[in-house]
């Protein structure tokens, strides 16, 4: 057995290179070598992918949304609007970050201006939403009181009225929906039905039945039997067309002689709703 003893030299000699062998020079990393994919994330930091705006283009000349004007905007023009203005006020911080790595940069200040009255809007949409928020607290403790008695009167209101179909009715029903019974106007995949959805389902169909049925002669369908039908009628709209379609959808389901017990009623609409939110995404 022969026993090998290396020392600094061989081991070294091993990785001298060869004389034979050209270097080339270094590739100096420079912003040309740095491809970025047109639609990454991170360009949502940047107006237009410019790494800083001219000042002329962030010139301060509007003002902040004022809570008055705020209060006439729908949730979802809210949300969008505070959407909005986070990204922009994104930008911003980025671009002010720059100029502040300056030292005492005038230019800098039209951008701090902007930021100022941007960040105005969206503590007055915090300020409006807050507002809202106490305000269906406070109907829904108010309901618990006299919630029989309002819903009644909301009865009597909707099967005098001269005509429905409008939408101002359609935002009453809408709002009714919401503030009462917690149904939203768009449902999530991770929605999950309770007792209170249950009791405005049933209570929306049976006033949408009770509304059009005569004028589409379909009372012959009265008394409605159980949370299918009424759920049928829930989510047709609140038209004489609508409550048509869903009564001969109820004339299809009578004939399998199925009656939902009330035992049942919440996991029968859990299933509708997720059926439902199977049949849009397929879409």
């Amino acid at each position: 057995m022969s026993r090998h003893f290396h020392t600094t030299a061989l081991v070294a000699a091993r990785k001298r290179i060869p004389p034979t062998v050209k270097l080339r020079p270094p590739i100096l990393p420079t912003i040309n070598n740095i491809v970025v994919k047109e639609d990454h994330p991170l360009w949502q930091f940047f107006h237009n992918k410019k790494f800083v705006r001219d000042q002329s283009e962030v010139a301060f000349t509007g003002r902040a949304w004022s809570v008055q004007e705020l209060r006439r905007k729908s949730w979802e023009d809210l949300h969008g609007l505070w959407h909005v203005c986070l990204k922009e006020r994104n930008k911003l911080e980025r671009e002010i970050y720059i100029f502040r790595q300056q030292g005492d940069n005038p230019v800098g200040e039209d951008y701090r201006r902007l930021d100022d009255e941007i960040h105005k809007s969206m503590w007055r949409i915090k300020q409006v939403l807050t507002e809202r928020d106490h305000a269906l607290k406070n109907a829904q403790k108010e309901f618990k009181v006299n919630g029989d008695q309002y819903l009644q009167e909301f009865r009597e209101k909707y099967l005098t009225a001269e005509t429905v179909e409008t939408d101002d009715w359609y935002d009453k029903l809408e709002r009714l929906q919401q503030a009462i019974f917690g149904i939203p106007e768009l449902l999530d995949a991770d929605f999950k039905v309770d007792l209170r959805f249950v009791e405005g389902v049933k209570y929306i169909g049976q006033l949408k039945f009770d509304r059009f049925a005569e004028q589409i002669g379909r009372t012959d369908l009265a008394p409605l039997r159980d949370v299918a039908e009424l759920y049928t009628l829930f989510e047709e709209s609140a038209s004489a067309e609508g409550v048509a379609e869903a009564c001969a959808k109820i004339d299809e389901y009578r004939e399998n002689n199925i009656v939902i017990p009330a035992s049942k009623e919440v996991q029968v609409v859990q299933g509708f709703v997720e059926d439902k939110l199977e049949s849009l995404e397929a879409e």
